[in-house]
């Protein structure tokens, strides 16, 4: 058993990054693993189930659903708060802020830019016309749906703007690129983790910053020279 104040007093003027005693002592006082070490294997396998579960419910499975024909009840002009089309232009705002934020992630470190030795194969592999984060943000089509209240009639006049291919595939020449299909960058690993937070955590979502915050941790996470650790 892991003494954790002991560990705290140790670890609070910094962790040497070799031999991954950096990447270990952060998981364990960020509670990625238990303090007693013969459960860690099983937690980690638990809590990586846990995650794909998340990316099954949060990404997967409204990626099909969305290709999938519209309900004669539920159609993109619903503005009923309760609208399976109003969350999903909501959460593609979030969406689009997330993907600007990462793309620009530790700019100073080649490191985001290059592909991940571990990309999500579930998404990766799913049916043609699935509908990944990816090609949520391609889209042509996406439409942000705002309620503007006219002040001399107090009527809602609902207002859908169309994001033009130009404006959502062209990017600053200092932000990631996309890789070819069937390839992750680091950056896109780092994006799925905070939409999946955001849905997860509806009343807080994303907030800009946040993208700063987990890319270090990621960083240390990832680069684990133990591989069963990453």
């Amino acid at each position: 058993m892991i003494d954790l104040k002991k560990l705290k007093a140790l670890a609070f003027n910094g962790c040497p990054a070799e031999n991954g005693i950096r990447s270990l002592t952060w998981k364990i006082l960020l509670n990625y693993l238990v303090l007693d070490r013969t459960k860690w294997s099983t937690h980690l396998s638990k809590h990586r189930e846990l995650y794909r579960g998340y990316i099954r419910e949060t990404i997967i499975k409204p990626g099909l659903i969305s290709t999938s024909e519209s309900n004669v009840f539920d159609h993109p002009l619903n503005s009923a708060p309760d609208s399976s089309w109003a969350v999903y232009f909501k959460e593609n705002e979030v969406l689009l802020q997330i993907d600007k934020d990462v793309r620009r992630l530790c700019p100073d470190l080649s490191f985001f830019q290059r592909e991940t030795e571990y990309p999500c194969s579930e998404i990766l592999n799913q049916e043609i016309g699935f509908e990944s984060l990816r090609k949520r943000i391609e889209s042509t089509a996406l439409k942000v749906e705002s309620r503007i209240e006219s002040r001399l009639t107090g009527r809602l006049e609902l207002k859908h703007q169309n994001k033009t291919n130009h404006s959502l595939t062209t990017y600053d020449i200092n932000e990631y690129q996309l890789l070819p299909d069937g390839h992750e960058a680091h950056w896109e690993v780092v994006e799925r983790i905070l939409f999946i937070f955001s849905k997860l955590n509806s009343g807080q979502s994303y907030v800009q910053g946040m993208n700063e915050i987990i890319g270090p941790i990621y960083y240390t996470f990832a680069t684990d020279p133990n591989p069963e650790w990453r």
